[in-house]
This record gives C-alpha cells, sequence and structure tokens, in this order.
C-alpha cells in the first residue's frame, strides 16, 4: 500500500549518517531499492530527492510520513515479503543492533537482493579504540550502556528506536554476509571521534598502532578493520556485494 503524506518525516539516525552512506552510493544506477528498517522514511526521501523513484519501505512502526513510495508494515522476525532476488539496493540503516535476531535479518537482506546487487548496512562501531577501551574497562560498548544498566527499563519501552540490544560484532556479521553470498567491498563511517584531551587521544593512537602492527604480524585477514573509519569512526557503514551467479 502507499502512505498518505502528513508531515516531514522524522530522520531518527545521527544527522551526518544519511550523507555518508549516500557518498558511498554515489553514481549507482538506477534499480529497485529496499530501505528496512525505514522508520518514518527519512532516508527514502533523500533517495527520491537524488532521483531513485523505486523505492519499497518496511518498518514495524506505522507511522510512515513519505509520499511516492510503497511502504508495508513489517516485523524483522518475519521472512521479508518478497521472493528471492527482488532488489537491486538493499538499505538497513542503524537496525541490526535493534533486534531480537540480527543475522537471521541478515540473511533475509541477502536472500532478497539480486545477484551483483549491493548491500549497505550501518550499525554503531564495536571495532574502534574507544569501543575497545569501553568493554574493557566497563564491559559495554558505546551506545549500549542502558543495556548494561538498565535492562529492565529496555524492556519497557514502547519505542523500538530508544532500544539497542544486539551489539554487532564484525567478523560474526562478515561470516553471515558470506554465508548468503555477499561480500564486504569497503567500510565507512559517518564521523571520527577523537578525544578533546590530548593524554587520551595520544593513548588512543598509541592503542591503534598496536592493533594495526598486531594484525600484520598475524597475518589475520583486514578487509579495512585497521583503517581510521573503523578505528575511530563513530558508525560503522558497510557496502557488500552480492556474488554473480556463474
Amino acid at each position: 500500500m502507499t502512505a498518505e503524506p502528513t508531515k516531514d518525516p522524522t530522520a531518527y539516525a545521527e544527522s551526518d549518517l544519511y550523507p555518508a552512506v549516500l557518498e558511498l552510493f554515489q553514481g549507482a544506477a538506477p534499480g529497485r531499492i529496499l530501505d528496512v528498517p525505514a522508520g518514518q522514511g527519512a532516508f527514502a526521501r533523500e533517495l527520491l530527492a537524488r532521483g531513485y523513484g523505486d523505492v519499497h519501505c518496511l518498518d514495524i512502526l506505522e507511522d510512515f510520513r513519505l509520499d511516492g513510495v510503497a511502504f508495508t508494515p513489517y516485523d524483522a522476525r518475519e521472512r521479508l515479503p518478497f521472493g528471492d532476488e527482488t532488489f537491486d539496493y538493499v538499505f538497513t540503516i542503524e537496525g541490526l543492533e535493534h533486534f531480537d535476531s540480527p543475522f537471521t535479518f541478515v540473511d533475509e537482506l541477502c536472500r532478497v537482493l539480486k545477484s551483483g546487487g549491493r548491500l549497505y548496512l550501518t550499525t554503531p562501531n564495536t571495532f574502534s579504540v574507544d569501543a575497545r577501551l569501553k568493554y574493557l574497562m566497563s564491559g559495554y560498548f558505546p551506545r549500549f550502556r542502558p543495556l548494561m544498566q538498565e535492562p529492565e527499563r529496555l524492556l519497557s519501552i514502547g519505542d523500538i528506536t530508544d532500544t539497542h540490544i544486539a551489539p554487532i560484532y564484525f567478523w560474526q556479521l562478515n561470516y553471515f554476509l558470506l554465508k548468503s553470498g555477499v561480500s564486504i567491498q569497503r567500510l565507512s563511517t559517518n564521523a571520527l571521534l577523537r578525544k578533546r584531551q590530548w593524554p587520551k587521544r595520544l593513548l588512543e593512537a598509541w592503542i591503534a598502532g598496536l592493533i594495526r602492527r598486531n594484525i600484520r604480524r598475524r597475518g589475520f585477514p583486514d578487509p579495512g578493520i585497521t583503517s581510521e573509519a573503523v578505528l575511530f569512526g563513530d558508525c560503522l557503514i558497510l557496502e557488500g556485494i552480492k556474488k554473480p551467479r556463474a
């Protein structure tokens, strides 16, 4: 069904996240697009503004506020209501961390993506130096502190947009993408976060150097995890491509 316009959709993501995702998407040919979870339609509005017309939005919240695109209510615990290889591009922006079974959802995203199609996925970065230090010292990742301190409150929150319950481990995400035929092509971020105090900034730079040297010395794979974007980035932005059929 097509939503009736009411008022401008609210963006739930950080203000610099959509531009960072669209920078990776820049120059992409027209195609059929899936945006899930779509919220009120703020990201889809950006796609329409850039001339992409065949946009399909899904979200568990039915407060959709954008005309000109298809909207369907959807619970991420269910199978996506589309056949295999339906979309040229799939976007999931700040969604995985809210779901009970994020990797089942990843499998579904990859299933509906066409061979040769591109997946764009974002989630809070758990591989940054700051995230590693917070987890080491206090046992939580950035943006997931309430999961440690106030789990009962999270259970009672009516608005799912405020519940971060599933921090994403990069190598596990990589595994499930590969399992579904999608390989990571690029990693990026919306913002580089640097400490304001010089002693803390120097400490983080030293730790980043240790991480890079350790990865090289041990010969571990590095699809971009030692880049500035990952070691100092706020959100992780991933572009993947589904393997074309032989």
